[in-house]
């Protein structure tokens, strides 16, 4: 699953991090755009990182890394060896406030600026958007979106589609037409039998997939058994959104408030793929699907 994967890139970017041997040990390349609209690279040490969400380096507010962030804060990292290649797409700051510099401040530093408080002194934060990862060692692989690392933003909003029987064909018919990514596929056959036995007619049908279209990461799936149909109208049935929750507890929250009314598709429960379950149609004929805790 991809959290395994991207559990083991966090580990090497930690194993690069926090200026190891106080010198190149750590270094990553940084792509980013100059003025005449063209890619640059620069080798840089990571001086702090929280796993592949974001990482931190250092440079001078005059230094050309500087002034192209000023004019584009699109980036790009990359940290590659013969055994790994860490791939990492999205945003990129100029960070110059004093508890900011501090905090990031690390000894061996000191043999390029005098201290923290050093006007010459910034870090520069880059988020992570999107990941490609490679393991060469059980050619291992995940890429994606990820999921906004802010604090407060414990609720993930993921639109959703709905077929009956034809996700496969759909599948590949958005990746020729728009180059659409596919991060995973799970069919009927190979769910959890604790969680849904199939039939022989069903054993293709895709139980749970995600893709990549751009930037944005949808959901996809076919229908059980008729079992949407029963309850709402066909072209209700062909969309969805899906509401991922950081808790089983804000999840009961929510599906209670919204169940008022509704049409109840699955009840609350849990899974071997997610601690929490639901799905309903709200009284207006929105179609919702709520989880928490997928391991993806």
């Amino acid at each position: 699953m991809n959290k395994e994967i991207i559990k083991r890139a966090g580990e090497v970017v930690a194993s690069k991090a926090n200026y190891v041997g106080g010198g190149m040990e750590g270094y990553c390349v940084l792509a980013l755009t100059d003025d005449n609209g063209y890619p640059t690279a620069s080798a840089l040490t990571i001086a702090k990182a929280d796993g592949i969400n974001w990482l931190t380096f250092c440079t001078s507010p005059d230094s050309n890394k500087a002034k192209r962030i000023a004019n584009c804060n699109r980036a790009s990292v990359c940290i590659a060896s013969s055994e790994y290649n860490i791939s990492l797409v999205g945003t990129v700051e100029i960070v110059t406030d004093a508890a900011t510099k501090k905090d990031t401040w690390l000894a061996p530093m000191a043999e390029m600026w005098s201290g923290p408080e050093a006007p010459n002194f910034c870090v520069i934060k880059f988020h992570t958007e999107r990941y490609n990862l490679f393991f060469a060692d059980d050619e291992s692989m995940a890429e994606g979106v990820l999921a906004a690392q802010k604090k407060d933003a414990n609720i993930k909003l993921t639109p959703g589609l709905g077929f009956k029987g034809q996700c496969g064909q759909a599948i590949e018919l958005y990746q020729k037409a728009f180059g659409a990514k596919l991060v995973t596929k799970i069919k009927y056959s190979e769910a959890d039998p604790k969680d849904f036995i199939c039939t022989e007619a069903e054993k293709d049908f895709i139980f749970y997939a995600e893709m990549v279209i751009g930037n944005n990461l949808f959901t996809l799936g076919d229908d059980s058994e008729g079992k949407l149909c029963e309850n709402i109208n066909s072209k209700a049935s062909a969309t969805s959104l899906l509401v991922e929750f950081e808790t089983v507890e804000a999840l009961t929250k929510a599906y209670e408030i919204m169940a008022d009314g509704a049409t109840v598709i699955t009840p609350m429960g849990s899974s071997t793929y997610c601690t929490g379950y639901a799905s309903l149609v709200d009284k207006y004929g929105i179609h919702w699907d709520f989880m928490s805790g997928y391991a993806g």
